[in-house]
């Protein structure tokens, strides 16, 4: 495990450090898009945001941003390396595909994670507003990510199987920020929902600078590793039925 660990962590630096250039646009380009609609809300209402809302608001596009790269990381992965046809090369390896997958997921988080701090420090220059910073918001985040990587392991599992899954994807995507916005309140009524105790726990950190109870870190926890475990299991299941197909390689 340590040779995999050691061989992920040498690919994503390298990755990471080539398309440096990439990465930086994509976070000017994140930044831009918060601007735009940051601004496009406050002329639509005509009224200036502030307060708990935009600190919110702040928080919910930063949440969507992380997210966003960890749950498309699996299938984006499979459907790189099935163009590329090294698919079957890597279920032929020492190590099974989706401990392979979960472990690039693991990398993709500590990426994510410094990109959404880098978004935090500008976003908060270019609105002004000021998130809280205590302890309870990191393990938040980290117990978000474990679900989030279970709902990546699901979308891998549609990958292999369908080979691309890219408008699904899409849809995702849009539908994902109005979903975080609205786990504030997860406490509420939406307490099974999936990762809405975890997106509540973030909220509830970095917003109002509460304390985490450990009944609430704990029901974001099981909330967070049935999706996890349901995800891996739903990818092995997939991942078997395709190697009995035999369409394991084929795009």
């Amino acid at each position: 495990m340590w040779t995999l660990l050691k061989a992920e962590a040498i690919l994503s630096f390298a990755q990471f450090r080539r398309y440096f250039l990439n990465s930086l646009l994509s976070l000017g380009i994140m930044v831009l898009f918060f601007y735009g609609l940051f601004y496009g809300i406050a002329l639509f209402v005509r009224a200036p945001l502030g307060g708990s809302s935009l600190s919110s608001l702040v928080l919910g596009f930063v949440v969507w941003t992380f997210t966003l790269g960890i749950l498309h990381g699996i299938a984006q992965e499979i459907q790189t390396e099935a163009t590329r046809g090294t698919l079957e090369q890597l279920a032929l390896g020492r190590y099974r595909l989706e401990t392979l997958f979960v472990v690039r997921s693991a990398f993709t988080v500590v990426v994510s994670l410094l990109m959404a701090l880098i978004i935090v420090a500008a976003l908060q220059a270019v609105t002004g507003v000021r998130l809280h910073f205590n302890p309870g918001g990191l393990p938040a985040l980290l117990i978000l990510a474990l679900g989030v990587v279970g709902l990546s392991l699901a979308l891998g599992a549609l990958a292999l199987y369908f080979k691309d899954v890219s408008m699904l994807f899409t849809i995702i995507q849009f539908g994902f920020l109005p979903y975080i916005l609205a786990a504030k309140d997860a406490f509420a009524g939406q307490a099974l929902l999936p990762l809405a105790p975890a997106l509540h726990l973030a909220f509830r950190s970095f917003v109002g600078g509460e304390p985490v109870s450990t009944a609430m870190a704990v029901t974001a926890l099981l909330n967070a590793l049935v999706l996890f475990l349901a995800g891996l299991g739903l990818f092995r299941w997939v991942y078997g039925v395709v190697r009995r197909k035999g369409n394991l390689s084929m795009y």
